[in-house]
């Protein structure tokens, strides 16, 4: 029998176990995107910045709103399978999210009112 042959078989069954296996821990641990979704829908209008970071982490990008003066739009990562980015327009001043948009293909989930 070759016996180098059968060690390097051996390795790449090894290794191909290894690679299935972590694999298969990153897809169970990471978020889904539905969850988040459903997360967001249940964030209720007029809720502060603070709670929004608490549902959704921590914004990955900031850009000007036109909502009113000071007022910017906060991004959430969402995982790829989500409808585009989590939008949350916020007051900066106050902290007060102005609208808070769940789906990048729509409306606003909702907006804060006056």
């Amino acid at each position: 029998m070759n016996r180098p042959a059968l060690v390097v078989g051996a390795v790449l069954l090894v290794a191909l176990a290894a690679v299935t296996a972590v694999g298969e821990y990153v897809r169970w641990n990471l978020p889904r995107g539905d969850e988040k979704l459903t997360a967001c829908r249940a964030i209720s209008p007029g809720s502060s910045l603070t709670t929004v970071v608490g549902v959704l982490g921590q914004p990955t990008m900031r850009q000007a709103a036109d909502l009113a003066e000071g007022a910017v739009w906060l991004e959430f990562a969402t995982p790829t399978v989500a409808p585009g980015r989590i939008r949350a327009a916020v007051h900066e001043p106050s902290g007060k999210v102005l609208a808070l948009r769940c789906s990048a293909d729509g409306p606003d989930t909702w907006a804060a009112p006056d």
